[in-house]
């Protein structure tokens, strides 16, 4: 033993009892892990900070804060069908929309892993009245430890007729 005393006939008794408790060790690992994927991801929460960050981000034509969510491979489809890269989304960004009274409705958040998907209905009013229905669909991808955005798909909800 560690402090070189010899336990005697009782302690060397012990072998048996730790062959006997693996099979519990291995239910109580089991167990856990059953419940950790029981769990909400935790990542989920930094997602939603991030996807908020977006948001604020394009409300606020804040170019730098839009830079620093961006992978440098971003791509966008706009609403209009337009892909564009990051340099552009960048330049288009810096530009305030037209978009007041904007709300965001059944956001969902799926993470795999080293992606995450946010998808939400968009609902917003322009300056002339008119008001907008978009959905978006954003992939978050893990580079470095860090989630960056990679990827948005805006489509215009149409009215039913």
């Amino acid at each position: 033993m560690f402090s070189g005393v010899d336990p005697g006939p009782e302690g060397r008794k012990r072998p048996g009892m730790a062959r006997s408790a693996r099979p519990l060790l291995v239910l109580l690992l089991l167990l856990a892990g059953a419940l950790r994927a029981a769990e909400p991801d935790a990542e989920e929460p930094a997602i939603r900070r991030l996807n908020d960050d977006y948001v604020r981000a394009y409300l606020a034509s804040d170019v730098a804060r839009f830079s620093a969510l961006l992978g440098d491979d971003f791509t966008a489809v706009l609403a209009s069908g337009v892909v564009v890269g990051k340099a552009e989304f960048l330049r288009l960004a810096a530009v305030r929309p037209d978009a007041l009274d904007l709300r965001l409705h059944d956001v969902t958040i799926r993470v795999y892993g080293e992606a995450a998907l946010v998808g939400a209905l968009v609902g917003y009013r322009r300056s002339d009245g008119a008001d907008v229905r978009t959905r978006y669909t954003s992939v978050f991808v893990r580079r470095d430890g860090r989630w960056v955005l990679v990827s948005v798909q805006w489509t215009r909800v149409v009215a039913a007729k």
